[in-house]
């Protein structure tokens, strides 16, 4: 939700060895957080993130992750930016090969700047898939393919992440819009259906608003949030990542689905980390820069769905400790609290935003999920895909 999706749960990461007593913790991730350095004699470790300012909420507070959503950054990528564990880049990474069977164009938006756009083909109206804040359109490598059989599939990384350019400035909600805008003229797109996730029912919302004839229809996964009113966060429950959960791809999303009930594509894990030959995962030079997301952040507005004509649909992960923390039995008294507090603030503001929605948007339907985590099309696909398709059919015509 973005009060607290993409809602990052804080970390200790420590150093294994006095060779790394000196190497710091990524801090790439989610702008929300930095790293508070102790000294020790010579070494500085890093001991703790604290938050710093107002991240995707989702994650933050509970369902607010993915930086997700409400105002932040996602606990995915929280992790993949601390799962290094200061690991120094290797000289060599592994060769590896995406199946996803997508072709990657990079397309002019502005002067300097270009997207990453991924097109799966497909036949029929096209169907364009955004990611929360911190992730790119490989998040959705596994998912596009519920839909190519009725749609053109495919997916937008928005400037400043991945493989697209990452200007110095021009983050606001509008600017974001207009760079859909130009991909769909690029690409020949008269009318559009986008689909997104987590703050990417921002840019949707602005999108449709402002060129009411070149969408088709709306669907938010957990997106469609009025992140100007996102809950003040709480601390999160610990969870330490150790060196054991970044000796592979492999491990690392073992541990996404133990922590957080999910696993990420691997196309979209290889965009922010380098595997090295031996396949650990290290840090990478293309790795997240909190300056943009909080760039990002700080320009939310609120959202005009009283301007959004085409038929739409908002999908919501319902706000509960199990399909949040799926191992919340297994966390001490202290962390069961935090998880408690972050559930108890998230809740009334995704009640708030669904009241919103029902009451603001026109044309708009609403389906709240149960068990379903910030990255419901990930943990909810089946649910997802059969309410997605089922809504298409409905609204668009063939």
């Amino acid at each position: 939700m973005c009060g607290g999706t993409d809602a990052f749960r804080l970390e200790r990461a420590r150093t294994r060895s006095k060779t790394r007593s000196r190497e710091t913790v990524p801090q790439h991730a989610h702008p929300r957080f930095r790293v508070r350095r102790r000294r020790h004699g010579k070494s500085a470790l890093p001991i703790r993130l604290r938050s710093t300012t107002v991240v995707e909420c989702r994650q933050m507070p509970p369902a607010f992750r993915n930086i997700c959503c409400c105002s932040g950054v996602s606990s995915a990528m929280r992790l993949l930016a601390f799962m290094v564990l200061a690991t120094p880049m290797a000289g060599r990474q592994s060769k590896w090969v995406d199946t996803s069977g997508h072709h990657v164009s990079m397309i002019p938006v502005a002067p300097g700047v270009t997207l990453e756009v991924l097109d799966w083909g497909g036949t029929g109206d096209s169907l364009m898939l955004l990611a929360g804040l911190n992730n790119t359109g490989h998040i959705f490598d596994d998912f596009a393919h519920q839909f190519t059989d009725r749609f053109r599939v495919l997916a937008v990384t928005r400037r400043g992440f991945g493989a697209s350019s990452r200007p110095p400035g021009d983050y606001d909600t509008g600017t974001l819009a207009h760079d859909l805008l130009a991909v769909a003229d690029k690409l020949s797109i008269d009318r559009v259906i986008l689909v997104g996730h987590s703050i990417a029912g921002d840019e949707m919302t602005k999108f449709a608003g402002s060129y009411p004839n070149r969408v088709r229809a709306l669907v938010y996964l957990d997106a469609a949030y009025d992140r100007t009113r996102s809950p003040r966060a709480t601390p999160a429950p610990e969870q330490p990542i150790t060196r054991e959960d970044t000796a592979s791809v492999e491990r690392l999303e073992a541990r996404y689905a133990r922590v957080f009930g999910w696993r990420l594509p691997e196309g979209e894990i290889r965009g922010h980390v380098v595997v090295d030959s031996d396949g650990r995962v290290t840090s990478s030079p293309n790795a997240l820069d909190p300056a943009v997301a909080a760039r990002i952040l700080k320009a939310v507005e609120r959202p005009a769905y009283d301007k959004v004509r085409c038929p739409t649909l908002a999908i919501y992960a319902r706000e509960e400790i199990r399909s949040t923390y799926p191992n919340f039995l297994a966390f001490d008294a202290e962390n069961k609290v935090r998880a408690e507090r972050q559930i108890a603030a998230s809740k009334p503001f995704q009640e708030a935003s669904i009241a919103q929605f029902r009451r603001e948007a026109r044309n708009g339907r609403v389906a709240v999920l149960d068990a379903a985590s910030h990255y419901v099309f990930l943990t909810n696909e089946s649910e997802v895909v059969r309410l997605v398709r089922g809504f298409l059919s409905e609204v668009v015509s063939r």
